[in-house]
């Protein structure tokens, strides 16, 4: 499996598992291959982690939801599987550096003006 397929099947598989507990045994195992040598192959062809990916492809469709929705940090946080508003809420801001509530309250402001 080259590169472009192996991140392509580990978007494909993320996408459908996003909102479930995503374990590197169960995509290793959907790839047919063992959990170290998806890895080693994952880490050659990208720049992040799998746990970065997955961090980082969570966040962003959480800031989706938060821009086409005015659901509740709390239950956005809990349908991408973060433990606790506090954690999205960290997570979000290392990421975007702002809170859920200014990017929330950014877009409002721009589309208001």
């Amino acid at each position: 499996m080259n590169c472009t397929q192996l991140l392509n099947k580990t978007e494909d598989y993320l996408e459908r598992h996003l909102h479930s507990k995503l374990s590197l045994d169960d995509l290793a195992n959907h790839l047919h291959i063992s959990k170290y040598h998806f890895h080693r192959q994952f880490s050659r062809c990208s720049a992040e982690t799998w746990y970065q990916f997955v961090s980082r492809v969570k966040l962003e469709r959480a800031a989706m939801q938060i821009l086409v929705s005015e659901q509740s940090f709390t239950d956005i946080a809990h349908s991408y599987g973060f433990s606790d508003s506090s954690a999205f809420s960290r997570a979000f801001r290392r990421h975007y550096g702002m809170s859920p509530r200014q990017f929330r309250k950014a877009r409002i402001d721009k589309f208001s003006s």
